[in-house]
């Protein structure tokens, strides 16, 4: 296929072109092969494509502006699932199931069927299902091929009732919310080589010693490869803000109590927080995230809450996990979809925060495993702990990892060990940025440590983020040196929230501000510099 394909969900205009698509899609089966067993003007006919698009469950695959095919994925189970065992115990709400899947039999072999499932999985990840299910007649060959080669696990085959239509007998599917998250993260694909390429062509125009805005010259040009065109535009940024309570307050390693975090992120959306007027002066919208927070908040008009709650708080790891793994995943898959929406809402930039006291200790226990390290030389004095106090936080994150350390299997494990969701939910955001395309700002520390734990399960995503500071953490230059990033900031700055990345953003602006408006030496009639290694370049005239 030349065109591009593009999924988005079915409006009521659509309609008659659903119902000739249904038409003859089935026509072509009856005439050929009719592997689902479907019934031209039965099904699926006007009135699935209705409901589909009443309830908002339905899309659509075009290409060149026609249909060629569609999905609905709602949360129907047939009765016959009940009395299945599934890999995954789940609440109704939990479950998507796939219905009326179909492509035009004249792009049977255009991918869209693999790209339509594909869009399954992200919708299961960004609507925070636990499980995908689906039912397909036992003899549709085709159809059972494809549910098995992305990866569906067969479960059971059942009678749905259907034997009066010649349909005895269905084989039931599953692919659980981390097998969705493994499948999603193995399509990242790569910057953009060409567009990075123009953006640096275009630098090399700008009437200015080369290389001479450093890092800043290296970020944009970053920018140009994730948003595929080298007219760079960050003009609508975001900075999100997981905020989540952590049970390992219990043990005393933190100056303040667990309330300051619900206090704080009522604050936010409130627009009356140290990061809030920072945003304000920079041009950043605000979105508090309540991942976790130990009791449920009110929400101000300013900032208004994203309630994405997994549960009040996470337990305290230096007695038991800190939850369970299922958690950890569906906390990743809350910040991809946070980044998702904003993807869509037209933010070009987002900017990582977090509140949640006791989460410089997770963060360092989380860094500590990644990393391989002693505790000691991850682990700081946070909100301002006592000497006293912080030798406390270095043995009670050292007994953990020594506890935890060979249970863990991956990054996932680590978090769902010793992280806080909060963390999770941010390893989310970056994954999310490389699913969707959009530059990730890296804050500080907690956020840092997020971005390595993104970055180990998903390498490529690492391309996604920008370094902004380096935290005054002790583990802050080693999380960015592991992720061969730089930062081009380095203030002493430890307040997180985002502060850090927020405060970034006006750098990156002035740096665009020569990058479109300077003269080219062509315009001053002046010959072009010739390139030199950036390292040997000083940037003097």
């Amino acid at each position: 296929m030349t065109e591009e394909l593009n999924i988005r969900r079915g409006v009521s205009e659509d309609i008659p072109e659903l119902v000739r698509l249904y038409d003859e899609t089935v026509g072509h089966l009856e005439s050929h092969v009719n592997y689902p067993g479907w019934k031209k003007g039965v099904y699926p006919g006007r009135d699935a494509a209705e409901e589909g698009v009443e309830t908002g469950t339905l899309y659509v695959a075009e290409t060149g502006g026609r249909i060629i095919g569609s999905i609905i994925l709602n949360g129907k189970q047939e009765a016959a699932y009940n009395g299945v065992s599934w890999g995954v115990e789940a609440e109704p709400d939990e479950v998507m199931v796939i219905h009326t899947f179909l492509v035009h039999p004249n792009f049977r072999k255009s991918g869209a069927g693999k790209f339509l499932m594909e869009f399954a999985e992200l919708q299961a990840l960004r609507e925070g299902k636990k499980t995908i299910r689906l039912d397909v007649y036992e003899k549709n060959e085709p159809a059972v091929r494809l549910y098995e080669r992305q990866g569906y696990r067969y479960v059971a085959t059942v009678d749905l009732g259907l034997g009066s239509w010649g349909l005895p007998w269905f084989k039931l599917y599953e692919r659980t919310a981390e097998e969705c998250l493994n499948g999603v993260l193995s399509r990242i694909s790569l910057l953009s080589a060409d567009a990075m390429e123009l953006a640096s062509l275009t630098w090399s125009h700008v009437a200015k010693p080369l290389y001479s805005l450093g890092i800043l010259e290296e970020d944009v040009i970053k920018i140009a490869g994730i948003s595929e065109t080298q007219h760079v535009d960050i003009g609508k940024r975001a900075l999100i803000i997981m905020c989540s309570d952590n049970g390992i307050v219990e043990e005393g390693v933190t100056q303040t109590g667990q309330e300051v975090t619900a206090v704080v992120t009522e604050n936010m959306t409130d627009g009356n927080s140290s990061v809030c007027l920072m945003a304000d002066r920079a041009g950043v919208d605000v979105f508090p995230v309540d991942i976790g927070v130990a009791i449920d908040l009110r929400s101000g008009a300013r900032n208004p809450l994203i309630r994405k709650k997994l549960a009040y708080g996470t337990k305290n790891f230096h007695k038991e996990p800190a939850m369970t793994r299922e958690t950890a995943v569906s906390a990743i898959a809350a910040g991809i979809s946070v980044a998702g929406e904003l993807k869509e809402k037209g933010y070009r930039l987002i900017a990582t925060g977090e509140m949640g006291i006791g989460n410089t200790t997770t963060s360092s226990a989380v860094a500590a495993m990644l990393l391989d390290r002693d505790p000691a030389e991850m682990t700081g004095r946070g909100a301002g702990l006592s000497d006293e106090g912080l030798m406390k936080k270095i043995s009670v994150i050292r007994e953990a990892v020594k506890r935890y350390g060979p249970e863990c299997s991956d990054a996932i494990d680590v978090i769902a060990h010793v992280g806080g969701l909060d963390l999770a939910g941010l390893t989310g955001v970056f994954l999310g940025g490389a699913v969707y395309r959009i530059p990730v700002l890296i804050d500080g520390f907690i956020s840092g440590t997020a971005a390595l734990a993104a970055a180990k399960l998903a390498p490529p995503a690492r391309d996604y983020m920008l370094a902004t500071h380096v935290s005054a953490e002790p583990a802050g230059r080693l999380l960015l040196d592991e992720l061969g990033l730089k930062p081009f900031v380095a203030a002493g700055m430890c307040l997180g929230e985002g502060t850090g990345a927020v405060a970034s953003i006006p750098l990156l602006d002035m740096a665009l501000e020569v990058y479109t408006k300077m003269s080219t030496f062509q315009d001053i009639q002046i010959e072009e510099y010739k390139p030199l290694a950036p390292q040997t370049n000083t940037g003097a005239h």
